[in-house]
């Protein structure tokens, strides 16, 4: 029988045969262990493609290191025995099977990079020390010097290679050099216990990290290939990649939700643990919003699609761990930057000691002094695991200095459109300048000016266009002015659309409308300007309502005793309402200003000594959340807003910024913590082997276990109690 995939694919003879045994099968699961998987990558690459060839097939996960293949089908469709005839046949086939260019399989779970051994010769040199020294075996001293000389070849390459390519000292050489001459006088122990821990504190940190980061990319590997997608009151199942924003996508009991979206009708309780860490159920029903990757447990959704693939939240979250997320703070660099400052008095103390006492247990305890190697191990991982969990509830920050500052934040600029406001912007308007001009002029003109850009107004005046069965015009130019409005060139014609600033700029007169409607700029609706050739044809009038969680967010950042400012291009009056509704002080809000002014007054408030949190979302904010402290953008915002950000809320919900905060600030917290942690006991035991010459094991449990426990207490930050409220559709009405 030949294997039936989606894809063509040249089949070579092979009479080698392949091994393998059905583990475990339930209905709609199959479990084979098949050995050739623990060795053979390239064969584990083929087999995953060829499975999810298969029709039937919903998910595939191989564990190389388990030599195991687990694959999920629809049992609806096919039967057990059909399925197990395929699986076998792909197992053979493997070998052979040519697979095409780029079908690399991303849920192979491949063996992680962190080589536990490496704590197996440190281990195994502590076993024979203790042998040799407790049980008073017969172990030959230069077997216990060799293996220990053995195990700290790693250690050592490491403090060789820091001396080598940055050509400066590092802390750890003290490390090693209290290794060395211990172990020269045939103290086994001291040394063996002192290279156990280290190599197993890097190890645990290693594992960490890696563990996080394929936790985060492997999030989208759950997500069926296809879905069931309401077409015509019929429900059709198609590719996951023929999905679009506006499509209506059927949810059943035990599926993954594809797509991220709002619910249009049905209830059902939701797992959302792969997304938020958190085990217990969620309810969503009608009107509530649902992400990708998050498993319908009980109950029938239907989802208005609003996202999809990699624009997802769990998209998002995914291509920006890629981006490799830095993990120092301020803190370790300062602890290492002392510690490395220390090293040759730390020398010099030690060799004057032992000039004066010929004590070499005395001599050698001020080499102990490496308090920069347990904050080294401790803060990564505290800030790994709060940039984990950070990311798990919407949020991603991406680096440790991005984590520290925004704890000491004290000053938050909002931009208005698009961040204060909805972004969903609604024409509601056009007046013209004189009789002789018609408003579909107008709006075919700002619409044909527009094209292709991205800003909220732009989008809603291109809809507003579409919605009147307005055509837009070939632009032949276009110039866009950032914080102004754009210039264009249509049939020859040279048509201005923006702000009252950019009519001034090139001189176009604005009274004959303002004398015609003497009450425009009095009202709350914001507008848009059109001329033509230098004459004003009219201007378009618009409205974009305040986010709804924005009051709640503005009360939040009060009582973290934070200031509030509003840099805006709009119009002082439209934003002295805003400020008004929000109750800011208008005194901290800034209208009509240019991306430039903006720097100005985010470095002003800098050179003040403020910390300062900026938040846009528009290329005309990347200026701005470039000279910020801390710059926070969304994950629907523009690509260079987003390239820009320190802070992506990947909910696209103001609400994150609080959380974000909150979380940095505990996780900062817990990070000082570690820090006493790892220093005090350090300090304590250099002093007391100085003093009382602590005996050299002794110092090692104390110092070294003093740098493990604060990692193992960084792991707090994953278990925070910090939580924003949940997502709906409710509307606030402002007053």
């Amino acid at each position: 029988m030949l294997l039936t995939t989606g894809t063509e694919a040249p089949i070579k003879h092979q009479p080698e045969e392949i091994d393998y045994q059905v583990v475990h099968t339930t209905v709609g699961r199959f479990r084979i262990r098949v050995a050739r998987l623990a060795s053979d990558s390239e064969y584990a690459i083929k087999l995953n493609w060829l499975v999810e060839s298969l029709n039937f097939v919903t998910s595939v996960r191989i564990n190389p290191a388990a030599s195991s293949i687990i694959v999920n089908y629809e049992a609806s469709i096919v039967s057990s025995p059909i399925v197990q005839e395929n699986l076998f046949t792909a197992i053979q086939q493997a070998i052979t099977i040519e697979v095409p260019l780029g079908a690399i399989s991303t849920k192979t779970e491949f063996s992680s990079e962190i080589k536990w051994e490496r704590v197996g010769l440190p281990v195994l040199s502590l076993g024979l020390a203790l042998l040799a020294e407790q049980l008073v075996l017969p172990i030959p001293t230069l077997l216990i010097g060799g293996v220990i000389a053995a195990a700290a070849v790693p250690f050592f390459s490491r403090v060789i290679d820091t001396i080598v390519n940055e050509r400066q000292l590092d802390a750890d050489i003290l490390d090693a050099l209290w290794i060395s001459i211990n172990t020269l006088k045939g103290d086994f122990v001291a040394p063996a216990l002192m290279l156990s821990l280290i190599e197993s504190g890097k190890a645990l940190r290693d594992t960490t990290a890696r563990a996080a980061e394929r936790q985060a990319l492997d999030l989208l590997n759950g997500l069926d290939q296809y879905t069931w997608v309401e077409q015509d009151g019929q429900e059709r199942r198609l590719p996951l990649t023929k999905v679009c924003i506006g499509d209506r996508v059927i949810v059943y009991p035990g599926d993954m939700i594809p797509v991220s979206g709002r619910v249009l009708r049905g209830t059902a309780l939701i797992d959302e643990h792969i997304l938020t860490g958190e085990s217990m159920l969620v309810c969503r029903c009608e009107g509530q919003v649902v992400h990708a990757s998050t498993l319908v447990i009980q109950g029938k959704l239907c989802v208005l699609v609003k996202r999809t693939g990699h624009n997802t939240r769990v998209g998002v979250a995914v291509q920006l761990m890629k981006a490799a997320p830095v993990y120092d703070t301020r803190v370790e660099n300062y602890a290492s930057k002392v510690a490395n400052i220390a090293i040759v008095p730390t020398m010099c103390l030690s060799a004057t000691i032992f000039a004066l006492t010929s004590d070499t247990t005395r001599a050698l305890a001020p080499l102990q002094l490496d308090f920069s190697n347990g904050i080294g191990i401790a803060l990564p991982t505290t800030i790994l695991a709060a940039l984990t969990y950070a990311a798990r509830n919407g949020v991603y920050i991406r680096s440790g200095r991005a984590l520290e500052v925004l704890a000491r934040t004290d000053t938050v600029i909002f931009d208005k459109t698009g961040t204060l406001t909805q972004g969903s912007t609604a024409v509601v308007a056009i007046q013209t300048a004189d009789e002789r001009t018609e408003p579909s002029e107008v709006l075919t003109l700002a619409a044909s000016a527009e094209q292709g850009n991205t800003h909220p107004v732009a989008s809603a005046i291109i809809r507003y266009a579409k919605e009147n069965g307005v055509q837009a015009q070939k632009c032949e130019t276009g110039d866009y002015r950032i914080g102004m409005g754009i210039a264009a060139q249509i049939n020859r014609q040279k048509i201005l659309v923006g702000s009252n600033r950019l009519m001034q700029q090139e001189g176009v007169d604005l009274e004959p409308l303002h004398r015609r409607y003497p009450d425009i700029t009095s009202g709350s609706n914001s507008l848009v300007y059109v001329a033509k050739d230098g004459e004003l044809l009219g201007v378009i009038l618009y409205t974009d309502p305040v986010r709804p969680e924005v009051p709640s967010v503005i009360a939040t950042l009060w009582g973290q005793g934070i200031d509030i400012y509003i840099l805006t291009g709009d119009n002082q009056r439209v934003t002295d309402d805003v400020a008004c509704k929000l109750g800011l002080n208008l005194s901290n809000t800034y209208a009509e200003v240019l991306p430039k002014q903006k720097i100005e007054i985010i470095c002003g408030l800098r050179s003040n000594g403020r910390t300062v949190v900026f938040v846009g979302e528009g290329i005309n904010d990347a200026a701005a959340l470039a000279y910020a402290d801390v710059s926070v953008s969304f994950a629907g915002g523009c690509d260079l807003a987003r390239e820009t950000a320190d802070v992506i809320l990947l909910d696209d919900d103001l609400r994150s910024l609080t959380h974000a905060i909150d979380i940095a600030k505990q996780a900062m917290e817990i990070a000082y913590t570690n820090a006493a942690i790892a220093v005090i006991p350090n300090i304590g035991v250099v002093l007391a082997g100085i003093v009382f010459a602590l005996d050299p094991i002794l110092e090692v449990i104390i110092s070294n276990a003093a740098a493990i426990i604060a990692e193992l207490y960084s792991f707090r930050p994953l278990f925070l109690d910090v939580r924003k409220e949940p997502d709906t559709d409710v509307s606030v009405e402002l007053c």
